[in-house]
């Protein structure tokens, strides 16, 4: 598949559409680095009958996602790793959760026993199937039958780990080590708003667990030598996906990249605004220093971030 396009005209992005395939993998020509990028949040095809069956609005339920996520990240693909990205919503079904991270209260009929039910995102709302989007408005109107739920399991979930897991495996095999770059957003002010302002970064490795220290402080080091604030692990240290497969000491290294959302859209409308160009060239020349230096390569890639 080819590379994402951009700029991309206004509206185009709230997507009412049934979901054609889990994911979407844009390959570079040649794979160049130890690297893959993953955008597990940033889908946009929303199901006619989950938008129908919801209580709330197109515009509410895409609060949740990391709205062009995929796009800050495309030209990644050009400095040669590959992107990886759901083509379906959080608000729908959040692959950055155990498989059955499932609340009973939401369901019609019986969850499987080994469901985990008490987990702590399951109690907030947000678990595999997530029950709120945004500051804690409930999606549905009522219960959704608990075979739907397992069929998204089965037909989305499953197929995307199972590909993504693949793709960081032969990554492993061809450079001897890999590097999983998990990319999100995340909203510019939390439930507290009158609380300090979030960095323009935070980074994610579990404190530590996750990634190699030199991973984190070469991203550190990147996003700060453009002018960002970037701060670590707090309050979004890592997700599912940070912990599932970022095994260090087996040669795989899991970084969480969270963007503030107010860098690069209106978080109202959704729609990029004017600081949208500016951070997709700080998002590449930053990955073009990590890229290097995880590789061990630094002036080719500095010329191809230019």
């Amino acid at each position: 598949m080819s590379a994402l396009s951009a700029p991309f005209p206004p509206g185009a992005d709230d997507v009412v559409a049934e979901i054609e395939r889990p994911f979407s993998l844009y390959q570079p020509a040649l794979q160049l680095v130890p690297v893959v990028v993953d955008v597990p949040h940033a889908g946009r095809r929303y199901p006619a009958a989950f938008v129908g069956r919801s209580r709330l609005p197109l515009r509410s339920l895409r609060r949740s996602e990391d709205a062009y996520v995929d796009r800050l990240f495309a030209r990644c693909i050009a400095l040669g790793a590959p992107l990886f990205a759901a083509e379906f919503p959080r608000a729908y079904l959040d692959v950055n959760r155990e498989p059955y991270e499932l609340d009973p209260r939401m369901f019609e009929g019986r969850l499987p026993p080994f469901a985990n039910t008490r987990s702590m995102r399951v109690a907030g709302g947000l678990g595999t199937i997530p029950r709120i989007v945004g500051d804690a408005h409930e999606i549905y109107f009522g219960r959704i039958p608990v075979e739907e739920g397992l069929a998204r399991i089965d037909s989305l979930y499953r197929p995307y780990h199972a590909a993504l897991r693949d793709l960081v495996q032969r990554t492993q095999r061809s450079f001897g080590t890999c590097i999983l770059v998990d990319a999100h957003s995340m909203p510019s002010s939390g439930v507290d708003r009158d609380g300090p302002p979030k960095p323009d970064i935070i980074l994610g490795d579990r404190f530590g667990t996750s990634a190699a220290a030199y991973i984190t402080d070469i991203a550190e080091a990147a996003f700060a030598r453009l002018g960002l604030s970037v701060t670590r692990n707090r309050p979004y240290a890592g997700g599912f996906i940070t912990e599932h497969y970022g095994a260090p000491s087996a040669g795989v290294h899991t970084l969480q990249i969270e963007i503030n959302r107010g860098l690069y859209m209106d978080e109202t409308t959704l729609m990029p605004h004017a600081g949208f160009a500016a951070l997709e060239q700080a998002i590449v020349s930053a990955m073009a220093d990590c890229f290097a230096r995880w590789s061990g390569w630094l002036d080719e890639f500095r010329q191809a971030a230019e």
